[in-house]
């Protein structure tokens, strides 16, 4: 599973850093934000980019931090729309989950075919690798999150379907 992040608005949404930001250390806030992101997502085998609002700087700059890929967009272009962007070019967008809180970003990324997560529901959630190595799990306690189509393969493999 790939990820493409709203970074700012995902950092805005963590206790520890939301003050970070609104105190203006900007530099520390995206590093904690990589380092939140990658312990989320450490289970995971796919590309992981997190897209910020832009610098005082010329040209889009491109870093990475921890594996990730950081992607800052350059004024007037924004961080939304630089994953609206990606989301309308990538072929495989269902390999994609995209995560915003905003609703512009969220619904050109279902639209597209790719899957979809809030920034506060990306912070509620446990990711973890199944057996089979692909898929993301729920807390399954919550028939909301069951993963039905895991339990269709399970019960067919132990049918002999």
């Amino acid at each position: 599973m790939n990820f493409i992040i709203d970074g700012f608005n995902l950092g805005f949404k963590i206790n520890a850093i939301a003050p970070v930001l609104k105190s203006g250390q900007t530099d520390l806030a995206i590093k904690q934000i990589a380092q939140y992101v990658k312990k989320k997502l450490f289970t995971q085998s796919g590309r992981i980019i997190i897209v910020f609002d832009g610098r005082d700087f010329h040209g889009q700059a491109i870093s990475q931090i921890a594996g990730i890929k950081l992607i800052f967009s350059r004024k007037p272009q924004t961080a939304d729309d630089i994953i609206r962007k990606f989301i309308r070019e990538t072929a495989q967008t269902r390999n994609w989950t995209v995560v915003s809180s905003d609703n512009e970003i969220r619904f050109t990324a279902q639209d597209h075919g790719a899957k979809v997560l809030k920034s506060t529901e990306f912070i509620g959630k446990t990711f973890a690798k199944r057996k089979q190595g692909k898929s993301i799990s729920n807390n399954k306690t919550n028939p909301e999150n069951v993963d039905i189509e895991y339990w269709q393969k399970l019960f067919a493999e132990g049918t002999g379907e």
